[in-house]
């Protein structure tokens, strides 16, 4: 092929490894991430978004922070049992007073009881913070992304490139089922011999769901968003997660476009988002007239189909439409056809509310090359062009057959891979829990898991940051 903007995709024989090799440098102990967690400002930002104790009753033993902390531990150490035996240790909870005196003066730390909270009382709070997860998730999201843009994630201000974007400018996302609390799926059962009626606890969230590779899990689906300035482990920011209610319209695609647009609304430096098959066409027309890219592979069903014929002069150039872009149809002389890639010179992006995409085609030819502009990304619908002619007239879904950045080519092969980002955060949050199940029942507590699990992986994202331990790797 000739010179194209995006480049030849190599076999997997010619590729060069580009993952970085796990050293000892990248290990964090447990005393290390309790003390990120305590030093983190966003716990004590939380802790002032919960209402404050009312005068009626008996007086708190701990504030807020205290079980918001207990929250974020909880995910170090897996389960709130070891939390709390942890926390009944001086030494370890003279981490959380240090914390707290840096953040909050020596008054407060000095009003903290001598041990931390115990299970029967973390899971007393428990109940109360449940009732406010929303709007402990509606403020963390807020201050996820302030950490992200301080660390130079989604910088406005950097040059940025549509046709080779970076790492640090894009949003990697998936979703994932987490295995249920529990086996039971009934409330109650018959023991078929004895016929005596047993009862169950049961998840309320979890349903039985498919995965990737065919497999049922049953559990509740969360989708999660995150980025990454560099190839250092641990470097990561959890930007959002988001449950995807069963039967939800769209399913987890419209949960996960829902997230891509409000993060992008609010960082003008974000391009666009890393996702795997479930975003199809119609998604990906709704980010890409957003302004945004979206980086995923086409759907195994998209079959070549004729796109239209080109005769510029004396000459014809058949079209076709396949793996993601335009190409020529050519015809030889024992009778065989063979679809040719057109080279791509530019990706353009137009518009300013509403955005509209191009690809800027050079089409070989005898007689001279021939420019031509295709729009992709987008499918437009009747009304926005002439009579006849918008693509939802002609039954042409543009945005499921011609991506921004086609798939087999080399510049889809140096970025597609930092959706691994994605795949590598669920691998975390299972290793978090105990036995790698949920351990949570309910919608509203698995939200706060999942709070905690973020707030304590920023945590040492934001400690790397501060200590300068996170190299600035520039990757391709």
């Amino acid at each position: 092929m000739p010179e194209d903007l995006f480049g030849d995709a190599l076999p997997p024989a010619q590729r060069t490894p580009r993952k970085r090799p796990f050293s000892e440098t990248d290990r964090r102990t447990l005393h290390e991430r309790l003390t990120d967690c305590a030093r983190n400002s966003d716990l004590y930002e939380l802790a002032e978004t919960l209402p404050p104790p009312g005068r009626v009753g008996r007086p708190r033993g701990y504030p807020d922070v205290a079980f918001l902390y207990f929250l974020a531990a909880r995910s170090v150490l897996a389960s709130a049992r070891r939390t709390a035996a942890h926390l009944s240790d001086p030494e370890v909870w003279s981490v959380l007073k240090e914390g707290v005196r840096a953040e909050l003066g020596a008054l407060a730390a000095s009003s903290l009881p001598e041990a931390g909270p115990t299970r029967s009382q973390w899971l007393h709070a428990q109940r109360r913070l449940r009732e406010h997860s929303d709007e402990l998730w509606g403020q963390y999201r807020v201050l996820a992304l302030e950490q992200a843009l301080a660390q130079g994630i989604f910088p406005e201000g950097e040059t940025r490139s549509w046709s080779n974007p970076q790492r640090h400018q894009l949003i990697a996302a998936d979703g994932t089922v987490l295995k249920s609390p529990t086996l039971a799926r009934a409330r109650e059962s018959v023991d078929m011999t004895t016929g005596e009626i047993r009862y169950h606890r049961v998840d309320p969230a979890s349903v039985p769901q498919r995965e990737g590779g065919g497999g049922e899990v049953y559990g509740p689906k969360y989708v999660f968003f995150s980025a990454r300035k560099d190839e250092t482990y641990l470097s990561r920011v959890f930007l959002d997660s988001r449950y995807v209610p069963h039967l939800q319209a769209g399913g987890e695609a419209a949960v996960a476009v829902e997230g891509v647009l409000d993060i992008m609304g609010s960082a003008p430096g974000c391009m666009g988002v890393l996702y795997d098959g479930a975003l199809r066409g119609m998604h990906r027309d709704t980010i890409a007239r957003y302004g945004g890219l979206v980086i995923n592979k086409q759907h195994k069903g998209n079959e070549s189909q004729y796109y239209e014929s080109l005769c510029p002069g004396r000459c014809t150039h058949e079209l076709w439409v396949a793996d993601g872009r335009i190409a020529e149809k050519a015809h030889y002389a024992d009778g065989t056809t063979q679809l040719v890639p057109v080279p791509i010179t530019r990706l353009e992006r137009r518009g300013t509310r509403t955005f509209r995409w191009y690809h800027v085609l050079e089409i070989p030819c005898r007689r001279g090359s021939h420019e031509y502009r295709v729009s992709v990304g987008t499918t437009s619908r009747k009304g926005e062009r002439s009579t006849g002619e918008s693509d939802e007239e002609r039954g042409f879904h543009r945005a499921e057959h011609l991506q921004q950045i086609p798939e087999f080519t080399r510049t889809h092969q140096l970025v597609y891979p930092y959706r691994s980002d994605a795949e590598s955060g669920h691998s975390q949050l299972d290793a978090s829990l105990w036995n790698r199940r949920l351990i949570s029942y309910g919608v509203e507590a698995q939200q706060l898991l999942t709070l905690g699990f973020v707030l304590a992986q920023n945590s040492t994202s934001r400690a790397l940051h501060q200590q300068g331990t996170c190299p600035l790797i520039r990757t391709a």
